[in-house]
């Protein structure tokens, strides 16, 4: 019995492990009023619609399907996370009024089965664990997801504000520290940069991080702490999962963003707003659902 109790309790943790990694355990809106919601066998819901258990599982066995993952329990976070942000998407789009054109997403279906003809659709369609109106669900949404992106970036299209920066990383807090010393005695940052940081990309250039904009950074928060740096001042120790940063700033213009940059700070910018939403969203977890798949001997039922 103690065994049992202390195996759950570790299987337990792991879960818990996993949804903090991912930011999400239960609802964040602590000022909001949330709405009670009996999930009874759902996954969870988000502002009150729930995520029951078969559609959870019908995803969770194609993705499962092509993954290499050995740890299910890891899988079945990512997925479920996956299917509240797809709500949350939906969400928005109804909101927003959003319509989706439904004969353009019939097209791109006639497009894939003319394509591949009508039996080899059929098996495709078998061998990924789709039925018709699953697929024309996941397209309809992948649909919406593209028309919801469009709107979230919108602004990229104009000019918008790029900062260039430079910084130094390095391992501890103190040693960010001493270097913030270094530098307000007067010492070279550049100088400082290829001595002292752990980015091998960017050392041998004084640290130079080059022109951004909002969301380009791979860690946000050095991204945000730079839009609210003044102009040459030294900021940090600013901490990110790398170490510690010493920042300035040393540029700030409105431009355009180039073309081939476009793409990759689109997404990002949309990633930080599906966070956003997720953060602001009344969500609560089936636990006890999520806590049987976690040992990755664990298989969703057939």
């Amino acid at each position: 019995m103690l065994d049992s109790l202390i195996r759950r309790a570790a299987k337990t943790c792991v879960l818990l492990s996993l949804l903090l990694a991912w930011g999400l355990v239960y609802a964040q809106a602590a000022d909001s009023a949330a709405t009670e919601v009996e999930l009874g066998e759902a996954m969870a819901s988000v502002n009150g619609v729930l995520i029951d258990r078969e559609h959870f599982y019908a995803e969770f066995r194609r993705v499962a399907s092509f993954s290499t993952a050995a740890d299910h329990g890891a899988l079945a976070v990512d997925v479920l996370r996956y299917l509240i942000e797809s709500e949350l998407i939906l969400q928005f789009a109804a909101a927003s009024e959003l319509e989706v054109d439904d004969d353009a997403v019939a097209a791109q279906i006639a497009g894939y089965k003319n394509n591949l003809g009508a039996r080899r659709w059929r098996e495709w369609l078998s061998e990924n664990f789709y039925t018709d109106a699953e697929f024309r669900a996941a397209m309809r949404l992948q649909f919406v997801r593209n028309a919801v992106r469009a709107i979230v970036t919108s602004h990229l299209q104009d000019e918008v504000q790029h900062i260039r920066a430079r910084h130094i990383l390095v391992a501890r807090e103190s040693e960010a520290e001493r270097a913030l010393e270094r530098l307000a005695d007067g010492e070279s940052f550049a100088a400082l940069a290829s001595r002292l940081s752990l980015d091998v990309s960017t050392k041998a250039f004084g640290g130079d991080l080059g022109w951004f904009v909002r969301g380009e950074l791979l860690d946000p928060s050095l991204g945000e702490a730079a839009f609210s740096q003044r102009l040459g001042e030294f900021g940090g120790p600013i901490s990110t999962r790398l170490g510690y940063h010493i920042l300035q700033v040393v540029g700030r213009a409105e431009r355009p963003i180039e073309a081939g940059r476009l793409p990759n700070i689109a997404e990002n910018i949309f990633q930080l707003w599906l966070e956003e939403q997720v953060e602001q969203a009344d969500i609560e977890l089936n636990l006890d659902a999520l806590d049987a798949i976690v040992e990755p001997t664990a298989r969703p039922a057939e």
